[in-house]
């Protein structure tokens, strides 16, 4: 089969692969459609924790945000046939241990990640196999296309769910990426009162608005701490949803946190160390909430995208060849043009 695979740091390879072998309890999985995220251009970059801790090594596969259609099945695999429409979880547990026994698949301590993490192959490629367990069907009202922001739409749900959102709650977005604006979609569905969105591209900050956000702020402009103060009669928020990565928007966080509220982390820091503004957790008797990739939240999100609860299609905005992937990066980093989700198109749609 043709894939991508990243060779190095800034290297990467369109070139002939084995098509995956499954296992009994396997399916094999014609790539249909593959968002390229955040992760996908660390990893290129070599930025990536996961490789500056040897815990993913070059070459591999990346690609984690993926639906498609299962064209071979395991002996052991009950409840799926070939040619159903499928997506998948993007943490794969052992399905043996007390986290994976008790749900926490995400947490198992053999876990792999599907693109990165101990190096499982990833869907920058003609076909991925995956254990039948972490694989769910789709309904017929979704593209492959708005399936494959399946997994950041259920990472921005997992979010949500932990924080606990409340009916009437202040919540503060801060990035103005997928997963920000995906977000603010469903801290909305949750019953917030009212949903803040922090970004730095109009564009987005507009489609921030049409999805739910009631003032859209861009960081650019000035002081967004101080208008925000004035926005909440300086209480501050009940809620903050950090999805940029940015130590300084998480001090922001801390500043403007209402006391006993919460801060869901929804990124991966490529700075392991920074300053902190410890003291206004404690201070502020606050929750920090870390949230790790999406578990137990793609039924619900798939279920919220098929009654249109949840709206993906805004957030296409460009669609690559799987061949041109160096293209689509490349793209994406320049920063030119506007883009928020860029998709890898490795298969002919069925």
């Amino acid at each position: 089969m043709k894939a991508i695979r990243f060779t190095g740091p800034e290297t990467m390879e369109y070139v002939d692969v084995p098509k995956p072998v499954i296992e009994d309890d396997e399916v094999l999985i014609k790539v249909m459609a593959v968002g390229i995220c955040g992760t996908d251009l660390e990893l290129f970059s070599g930025e990536m924790p996961y490789i500056k801790n040897g815990l993913t090594t070059y070459p591999l596969i990346p690609g984690h945000e993926w639906s498609g259609q299962i064209v071979e099945i395991g002996s052991k695999v009950t409840g799926f046939k070939v040619g159903d429409r499928v997506t998948g979880d993007v943490s794969i547990g052992c399905g043996n241990c007390s986290m994976c026994m008790t749900g926490r698949f995400n947490l198992c301590p053999n876990r792999r990640v599907v693109g990165s993490y101990r190096n499982y192959d990833g869907a920058f490629a003609e076909y991925l196999k995956l254990p039948y367990r972490h694989v769910y069907p789709l309904p017929n009202d979704l593209s492959y296309e708005e399936a494959a922001l399946i997994e950041p739409a259920a990472t921005a749900a997992y979010g949500v769910m932990k924080a606990g959102i409340g009916l009437g709650e202040t919540v503060l977005v801060i990035g103005d990426g997928p997963i920000g604006l995906l977000s603010v979609q469903t801290a909305v569905l949750s019953g917030a009162s009212k949903v803040f969105l922090i970004g730095s591209w109009e564009e987005k900050l507009k489609l921030g608005i049409d999805m739910g956000a009631s003032i859209a702020l861009n960081y650019r402009n000035g002081d967004i701490v101080e208008v925000i103060q004035e926005k909440t009669q300086f209480k501050g928020v009940d809620v903050v949803i950090e999805t940029s990565g940015s130590t300084k928007a998480f001090n922001q966080s801390l500043r403007l946190l209402k006391p006993g509220g919460k801060i869901v982390l929804l990124s991966i820091y490529t700075s392991s160390e920074f300053m902190a503004e410890i003291n206004s957790i404690v201070s502020k008797d606050a929750e920090v909430i870390g949230v790790l990739a999406s578990c137990n939240s793609f039924k619900p999100t798939i279920e919220l995208l098929s009654a249109g609860k949840i709206d993906v299609l805004p957030l296409i905005t460009h669609c690559f060849p799987l061949e041109q992937a160096k293209d689509a990066i490349d793209m994406m980093r320049s920063k030119k043009d506007l883009r928020i989700k860029v998709l890898l198109i490795p298969s002919e749609m069925a």
